[in-house]
């Protein structure tokens, strides 16, 4: 005889589910737990070191040279610690800076990176420039200014780098240029802004070709101006209007700027430029060469972070390929 199998009791079923819930909502909780105490130490203000191709410019095998704004440096109590840990990813030889207010700071934070020495112009003003290099790949000959008694068109005179780089001697010229202005030249007001870029241009340029005619020259820096702008109001035609000698390496990114190229971003407009001489040409068109603004915005969670801890201004960097590979008798 055949006898039926027992039913589940109801109860019994029920109470067994409400166990396996149990189960599940704890699981669940537990893992809510995980995530929240992981999250809770991502939320420290220091940056993870890990690397990122946006950030990874310089190479072993090139001179990798950036123009950056920090501005009012440090703009942030949180400003130094995202720069230590920054900078490194960048990899670059040389960063000229513009808009160093506490000196002492910026020396400070330079200890903190190993590799690296620190130079400050000694100026008086608020403002001031500077330079970070890798001591284990340049070597500096001197550091100087110019044009310092001419505060109408560098109301922060162009701060020199004289360096030895795989032996060979390059200048870079540190240069942070008057804002502001109405895009129209007042050629009868010698302090109207535009005026005032102009004059710095052509002052340089009359340098470079009387102090430096056959060296590699960088003429770098917040230039407070855009290069792809009609001769009738651009303030960069001293350069432009030699191109045999003189080109400017962010004019590509000048002519199609997007939101994702250009190192003023509120404005989508490229205001930090690098200028170099006609003796780099053969290595910025070496293959690897290249001119970029760096997002180091996605390093630290994006453009308003990075606008309220370290500047309004992307660095922008050249990497020249040809410059490793040069032979010292080409000298």
């Amino acid at each position: 005889m055949l006898l039926d199998k027992p039913k589940k009791s109801k109860s019994l079923y029920v109470k067994g589910k409400i166990k396996m819930n149990n189960r599940i909502l704890l699981c669940i909780l537990l893992l809510i737990a995980t995530v929240l105490s992981s999250c809770g130490k991502n939320q420290s203000l220091t940056p993870p070191v890990i690397p990122d191709p946006v950030l990874e410019f310089g190479t072993d095998s090139t001179l990798d040279i950036v123009t950056w704004n920090l501005k009012e440096f440090p703009l942030d109590n949180n400003t130094i610690t995202h720069l230590i840990h920054i900078i490194p990813q960048i990899q670059a030889d040389i960063i000229a800076f513009q808009e160093i207010m506490d000196a002492s700071a910026f020396y400070a934070m330079a200890q903190q990176i190993s590799g690296y020495q620190a130079l400050v112009y000694n100026y008086s003003g608020g403002w001031k420039l500077a330079y970070l290099y890798k001591t284990s790949n340049i070597t500096v000959n001197s550091e100087y200014t110019i044009f310092t008694g001419e505060s109408r068109p560098f109301p922060r005179p162009p701060y020199i780098l004289d360096l030895n780089f795989n032996g060979s001697q390059y200048f870079v010229i540190n240069n942070h240029f008057k804002a502001l202005g109405d895009n129209v030249v007042d050629y009868n007001d010698p302090w109207d802004e535009e005026m005032r870029r102009i004059d710095a241009s052509t002052m340089l340029e009359g340098y470079i070709q009387q102090n430096h005619p056959d060296d590699r020259v960088i003429l770098l820096g917040d230039l407070n101006d855009q290069i792809q702008e009609p001769p009738a109001t651009n303030v960069f035609m001293a350069f432009l209007d030699k191109p045999q000698s003189y080109y400017f390496v962010t004019m590509p990114i000048a002519q199609n700027p997007t939101p994702d190229t250009v190192s003023y971003p509120r404005y989508n407009s490229i205001i930090d430029h690098i200028l170099i001489t006609d003796e780099l040409y053969s290595d910025f068109e070496a293959s690897g060469s290249v001119c970029a603004a760096l997002q180091v915005e996605e390093f630290m969670g994006g453009l308003s972070v990075y606008y309220n801890q370290i500047s309004d201004h992307r660095p922008v960097g050249i990497r020249l390929s040809g410059s490793r590979n040069r032979s010292q008798k080409d000298d």
